[in-house]
């Protein structure tokens, strides 16, 4: 016998002895619960094993909206396939958050890539975007987009909002290629309607500013660690993301070698730097101090993994406020090694293989010298101008 609205809403929320089916037409029936809950059901058979799938619960949905559901599972079935895997996959899809596809991101796609570029998506996309949103990504709108950008702006940089735009559609984008979500309003908003990209810098600090920056390192009371990392930065002409990341089996202490692997590299090509005595003395008392809890030889607090980029960053801040100095950022000092030691007659070769840049042209093909006895008496030369009186 088939069911009725009356039926239904005689047993609605009526408590029961026990739960019980009723069957209605077209294999639809509800399935009553102790307390009185009523859930509409499609029985169906798929290779050949009995199934269920629920519909939704009376009375949000109602009878006539039940039955209508029956043609298009019906459909599936004839098309071949199971209409509780097409119900969950329709589920996933529908309620992904943002940050379940930047989980996903960073799991199969980032973790693909060079630690440089994972440190990149780890301190934009995963400090920025995880939290932002507790709902679907797909039902956040553009204006709550923008209020996330202008947010991002207002409590860190414009840069910062523009790269952060910039990762989540790439993030997205591959969400959406694995059929994570359809789509996002986001990919309607230009980067240039965000924030804006980093300039071109030209700030070169000079010996004398070094000189007092290094004093302010060792006056600011950090962290041994976090100071010793910075005034690496400073001695080698190295990316901070190339100390951060360095590790033991990098070092060959005894010739005083630090092989920087191409997968740590930003141009994805190995570097041999020679580690001038001062250089050489704070990575050994790193590695006293931390080699035998710690992976890498400027761990963060934890031991756990590296120093970050905004720990260091922060010193950097820390120390330019209390000298009053014109702005200037760890980047900076790769261009005063390369411009202050080309003043002192050193070849362009040597500092530009110094800073782990590529040869260009001709040079690039036929020139595979690493330079390394020059780059050492640079280093040194490099190390007595900052120390020096």
């Amino acid at each position: 016998m088939a069911l009725s609205d009356s039926k239904l809403k005689s047993l609605l929320n009526k408590k029961q002895s026990k739960r019980f089916d009723l069957a209605d037409r077209d294999s639809l029936s509800v399935r009553v619960s102790e307390f009185g809950t009523i859930t509409f059901q499609y029985r169906y058979r798929y290779h050949d094993k009995a199934t269920r799938i629920a519909l939704g619960r009376y009375p949000d949905i109602s009878l006539k909206q039940a039955r209508e559901k029956i043609p298009e599972l019906r459909q599936m079935l004839n098309d071949g396939i199971n209409p509780a895997v097409q119900a969950k996959r329709s589920k996933s899809t529908e309620n992904a958050t943002l940050d379940e596809c930047i989980d996903l991101f960073m799991e199969k796609h980032v973790t693909t890539l060079r630690k440089v570029s994972q440190g990149n998506y780890q301190s934009t996309l995963v400090l920025h975007g995880k939290n932002a949103f507790k709902f679907p990504v797909e039902e956040v709108t553009i204006q709550e987009w923008f209020e996330l950008f202008d947010r991002i702006t207002e409590n860190h940089s414009a840069i910062t909002a523009r790269a952060l735009l910039v990762k989540i559609k790439t993030c997205l984008r591959f969400c959406v290629t694995r059929g994570t979500i359809e789509n996002s309003c986001i990919f309607n908003i230009a980067p240039k309607s965000v924030g804006r990209k980093s300039a071109p810098k030209d700030r070169v600090p000079d010996l004398d500013e070094i000189k007092e920056i290094w004093g302010g390192i060792n006056k600011s009371k950090c962290n041994p660690t976090t100071g010793n990392a910075l005034k690496l930065v400073i001695l080698t002409g190295a990316r901070i993301s190339e100390v951060r990341l360095m590790e033991e089996r990098d070092l060959d202490l005894k010739k005083g070698v630090w092989v920087v692997p191409k997968e740590k590299s930003k141009t994805n090509c190995k570097i041999i730097r020679p580690l001038a005595p001062e250089a050489l003395k704070i990575i050994k008392w790193q590695i006293d101090n931390f080699g035998d809890v710690a992976d890498y030889i400027f761990p963060s607090g934890s031991y756990k993994q590296e120093i970050s980029t905004q720990t260091m960053n922060k010193l950097c801040r820390l120390v330019r406020t209390r000298l009053k100095m014109q702005s200037w950022t760890a980047h900076d000092f790769r261009r005063s090694l390369s411009t202050l030691l080309s003043r002192k007659n050193i070849k362009l070769e040597v500092t530009e293989t110094m800073l782990g840049h590529s040869l260009g042209g001709i040079i690039r093909n036929y020139n595979y010298h690493d330079w390394v006895p020059e780059q050492r008496e640079a280093y040194k030369l490099w190390e007595s101008l900052i120390l020096g009186d």
